[in-house]
């Protein structure tokens, strides 16, 4: 018995130290105050459609695309993208000039939600980093930027 509660304390602070973890726990702790006011506000979406909305917000894009700017997979995008037709948030059409192409485009109904959604992310932004000050949370961006940029030259 007591060896397990030394294995376990050993994996505990192995864990705490854990980059990967720790940058887990911040991930889920904003998602989770996101979700909530998402639902809170009636929006029912998928963790994983909300970036497709974000990004669809800007421009039309092919399904390949948004498989690349998101890093995943196309059949993981072709479900989403296939859900959000559903909800009517997003059509597809065949791109005029290479008819192998689908074009993802925003319906008004998506344009609207894509407002509604930023707002949310805005104010849950604000809530879960009011616990930093200004300046807290200027010098953790800049970290946080850093560290991304450097990640993606891997």
């Amino acid at each position: 018995m007591e060896k397990n509660k030394t294995d376990f304390a050993a994996f505990k602070e192995e864990i705490s130290n854990s980059f990967f973890f720790q940058i887990h726990r911040m991930k889920r702790t904003i998602f989770r105050h996101t979700n909530a006011l998402m639902t809170e506000s009636g929006i029912n979406l998928q963790l994983e459609q909300l970036p497709l909305i974000m990004i669809l917000q800007r421009k039309s894009l092919s399904q390949r695309e948004l498989s690349d700017m998101t890093m995943r997979d196309k059949s993981s995008i072709l479900r989403s993208i296939n859900a959000l037709e559903k909800k009517a948030l997003v059509e597809v059409q065949k791109d005029k000039s290479d008819k192998r192409k689908n074009i993802v485009s925003l319906t008004e109904e998506g344009s609207n939600l894509a407002k509604r959604i930023r707002i949310l992310m805005n104010q849950a932004e604000d809530e879960v980093l009011a616990v930093f000050s200004a300046d807290e949370r200027k010098e953790a961006l800049e970290t946080i930027r850093g560290y991304a940029d450097k990640l993606d030259t891997l």
